[in-house]
């Protein structure tokens, strides 16, 4: 099977398109240029004037930026279903982050304008384009707000809280894997690598936590919602 066609198969798992049929799908599918990238590959870099928007259907993707002395910052990662650009596409403004694939990963590309009128005939992908926009924002003000309040412990275990409920696994232990290196899960809460490390190793003392290679397995998680003393 091509990219393409295994491609307009998946496209029903992303979010933005759930409410449409098969017939629909499949006329999205061919207005789109699917594309398979390899792990490590920019797909889009921030500030460029582009303004597509990008469906995942295979892997993942991170959204980050660098600061003039190189400093990398993390905002989210995003997986088959999600999809991105989406503010561009709206606003027709640069880039407002790089996006950098962890995976191997097939993603569909389409032109705004293309997408702008699927969102002016399609009522449906307008609600969930709206639902999508307000649960990033939420997702990006408690992140501010965990910035601004709490210690790096309380960050790291926060993080660890929050992928550990992503999972949908209802009884610990729960593994993280692959889990994000020291070095990724710095650049995510606003830290460095060394202190990341330490925190871990604090936590794998305390039998909260037990840590190897690109795997981190979550034991006990009400003394992480403990440590944390916030919602997530």
């Amino acid at each position: 099977m091509s990219d393409r066609a295994q491609a307009e198969n998946l496209l029903h798992l992303v979010g933005l398109l759930s409410d449409l049929d098969t017939g629909q799908l499949n006329e999205i599918g061919r207005q789109c240029v699917w594309q398979r990238y390899q792990k490590g590959v920019e797909v889009i870099s921030e500030s460029e004037g582009s303004t597509d928007i990008f469906f995942i259907v295979e892997g993942s993707v991170v959204a980050k930026s660098y600061s003039e002395d190189g400093k990398e910052v993390t905002y989210t990662e995003l997986s088959r279903g999600d999809v991105f650009g989406e503010f561009s596409a709206i606003d027709q403004k640069p880039r407002s982050a790089a996006i950098e694939t962890l995976e191997e990963s097939l993603v569909g590309q389409m032109t705004s304008e293309k997408f702008r009128q699927l969102v002016m005939t399609m009522p449906g992908i307008g609600l969930r384009l709206a639902e999508l926009l307000v649960r990033k924002n939420r997702f990006l003000t408690h992140r501010i707000f965990e910035f601004s309040t709490l210690a790096v412990r309380q960050r790291v275990c926060a993080e660890l809280l929050r992928r550990a409920v992503e999972t949908g696994e209802a009884e610990p232990p729960v593994v993280l894997s692959p889990a994000p290196t020291h070095y990724q899960l710095a650049t995510m809460l606003g830290t460095h690598r060394e202190a990341v490390s330490r925190e871990l190793s604090a936590l794998s003392a305390l039998g909260i936590v037990e840590v190897g290679r690109r795997k981190i397995t979550v034991i006990d998680i009400p003394r992480l919602r403990q440590i944390t003393k916030v919602s997530v």
